[in-house]
């Protein structure tokens, strides 16, 4: 391939990479969350590995985390205030750009987080029309981002999906998981990284 930069874009669905995160810190054998400088180098190695291009070539050159948000009231009455912004904190420090609405609230006080995944696939194509990326890296499981890779690959811009399929039982409850079968065979380089760690 003969290129002079391969531009990488990385798009975090956060809820999904928030989950994933505390499995690893709470289930796992590693105990410990995932590192994002870990998880950015790793792609880089990927991307590079998959387009055939001289590490050295492959930039990062956005990469941007989506997530509803409490409000700082709600934040602060539920004790997570802190616990958020040194999140915050942590993907600044990655040069990760932060992409966040509040969340709704339903009827029973629980909340909601609505039309982020919306807001991730508006922000990811018109980033990529107008930036032109040679791969979009998607860190999610959701098959509602199919629309997103065809329209991704209608621009030009390869597909890694990065994602986990994993199961636990915390507080008698069984959690799950799993990406989507049709997501993960609609992308150009899916890597399932329950397999990778």
């Amino acid at each position: 391939m003969s290129i002079d930069i391969c531009r990488i874009a990385i798009f975090f669905d956060g809820t999904y990479f928030s989950k994933v995160s505390n499995y690893y810190l709470y289930q796992h054998d590693r105990k410990s969350r995932i590192s994002i400088k870990g998880l950015h180098e790793f792609i880089l190695h990927e991307v590079s590995k998959n387009e055939g291009v001289d590490a050295r070539r492959c930039q990062i050159v956005d990469s941007c985390y989506f997530r509803g948000k409490l409000s700082a009231h709600q934040a602060k009455d539920k004790n997570k205030l802190h616990s958020e912004r040194v999140f915050e904190d942590v993907l600044l420090r990655a040069d990760v750009s932060i992409f966040q609405q509040l969340l709704s609230t339903r009827p029973d006080g629980s909340f909601e987080e609505k039309g982020i995944d919306v807001l991730l696939a508006l922000e990811a194509y018109e980033m990529a029309s107008l930036k032109k990326y040679d791969v979009c890296v998607l860190v999610t499981g959701d098959g509602d981002f199919i629309p997103l890779v065809k329209k991704l690959n209608t621009l030009g811009s390869r597909v890694m999906l990065i994602g986990w399929d994993f199961s636990y039982v915390r507080d008698g409850k069984n959690n799950k998981t799993q990406v989507s079968k049709a997501l993960f065979d609609r992308v150009n380089y899916p890597i399932q990284m329950h397999i990778e760690i």
